[in-house]
């Protein structure tokens, strides 16, 4: 029986690692190209459950139970359970929740996701996976397949030894930011598939790297600190950059939810700037602080879950993926209070702008053919203090402003066009998405 129970476990392991290896790919390179794009409206219903999705988060949450279930008798600590734990529900929320339907709308919330997948989700999955039970599993691969095993095994530790791990994190994060391979990751799904496998694997191995392998402390600590430099200064240049570096991202798109395409970028800029510049510069300051303890013991290792405390890392971690998250929803909240004080759609009233010809003499932010130069733009309308110079901007004020424009001045040139009640709340509803 011990013989049919030993070999039944490894058939089990074995083909969950086949399963896992197969779909977990699809599910982390999952695209939402642009066309699919959500509302503020949709959103909080736009759970993407996709069949390969769900099938590879079951699959990686039960093969890593069946280890851990397993591997009972090699101690595996509740830290790296409840690492593990976290990184998982951090990639059903990166890859399942409307996060990603509304990634196809917004360049911010997509660059959420990847921030979510390469700086929360790789560093967790990292620390919560038990090195003594991957060592047995490796051992038990290696009497099956000597030859292919030993050469897999030399690849991996090539691949997540500090500097080849630093350098390929790199290439995938500064390279795929390049407006042409951007634009075309986000328009075509295989290359958008190519860029995720990127990120998130070359994140596995430098996050492996820099917690499991077996890199002097000095170097991993330099390791993450540059890391930090240069997104934190790719996350600047976005931010500040003039005008907006990616066309798959449109005024249509962006404009749904308040946004110009550029404030769009400039706010996926701040979230690689600041938050993940924070998570990158408290992750060194955890290295350096374990480097001192240990200093004086000539220590020539990497520190691991086994030598570090588990818990600051965990919380810095988790509340960093509470923060991107939150990131991406806040743009719904300028949707739901335009339409508080108006009663109106912004979505209907964006249409209106154009059905009623404001469009031909007005510059509007979200509406492509809003290009006029005739009257002034209406760009950040919702914070101006006045409308026309005169009166205050309150909801009726600016849907008299819209229905009746001589009444309000009238030496303007905007006409009455005849806007009927429904369509007025719509727009003075768009208008005050623009802040």
């Amino acid at each position: 029986m011990r013989v049919f129970e030993s070999c039944a476990g490894r058939a089990a392991i074995r083909i969950a690692i086949a399963l896992g290896s197969v779909l977990w790919p699809a599910a982390v390179a999952s695209a939402h190209p642009v066309e699919r794009a959500v509302t503020p409206a949709t959103a909080s219903s736009a759970w993407t459950f996709e069949p390969a999705v769900l099938a590879a988060v079951c699959g990686l949450a039960a093969v890593y139970a069946f280890g851990v279930w397993r591997g009972s008798a090699h101690r595996v600590k509740r830290a790296e359970v409840a690492a593990f734990v976290l990184g998982w529900i951090t990639i059903v929320v990166a890859l399942v929740s409307p996060i990603d339907a509304v990634g196809s709308a917004l360049f911010s919330a997509h660059m959420v996701q990847h921030e979510l997948l390469m700086i929360v989700a790789a560093p967790l999955i990292v620390a919560g996976t038990p090195v003594r039970l991957l060592a047995s599993a490796a051992a038990a691969t290696c009497r099956m397949m000597p030859r292919a095993s030993r050469t897999t095994s030399a690849a991996f530790a090539l691949a997540s030894s500090a500097v080849v791990a630093w350098l390929l994190h790199a290439a995938a994060i500064v390279l795929w930011h390049v407006p042409a391979l951007f634009d075309a990751a986000v328009t075509n799904d295989g290359i958008h598939a190519a860029q995720h496998l990127s990120f998130f694997g070359t994140a596995l191995l430098f996050w492996w790297g820099i917690l499991r392998g077996r890199t002097s402390r000095g170097t991993a600590l330099v390791a993450v600190f540059t890391t930090a430099v240069y997104t934190s200064a790719l996350g600047a240049l976005l931010t500040v950059a003039p005008r907006s570096w990616y066309s798959a991202y449109t005024a249509a798109s962006a404009g749904a939810w308040g946004l110009t395409p550029l404030e769009d970028q400039q706010l996926g800029g701040l979230i690689m700037w600041v938050p993940a510049g924070i998570i990158y510069t408290g992750v060194a300051l955890w290295l350096f602080a374990a480097w001192l303890r240990d200093s004086d013991r000539h220590a020539n290792v990497a520190p691991s879950l086994a030598r570090l405390p588990a818990r600051p890392l965990l919380i810095l971690l988790g509340s960093a993926a509470i923060a991107l998250a939150g990131a991406a929803c806040g743009s719904s909240d300028t949707y739901k209070t335009a339409s508080a004080m108006t009663g109106g759609d912004p979505d209907r009233g964006a249409q209106a702008l154009s059905t009623y010809g404001c469009v031909t003499c007005h510059t509007i932010p979200g509406v492509r053919e809003a290009r006029g130069l005739v009257g002034p733009p209406l760009t950040r309308i919702a914070s101006r203090v006045y409308l026309a110079g005169r009166l205050p901007n309150t909801p009726d004020n600016i849907e008299k402003w819209i229905q009746h424009p001589r009444a309000v001045d009238e030496k303007t040139a905007m006409p009455d066009t005849g806007v009927t009640d429904a369509d007025v709340r719509d727009i003075a509803a768009y208008l005050y998405t623009l802040r």
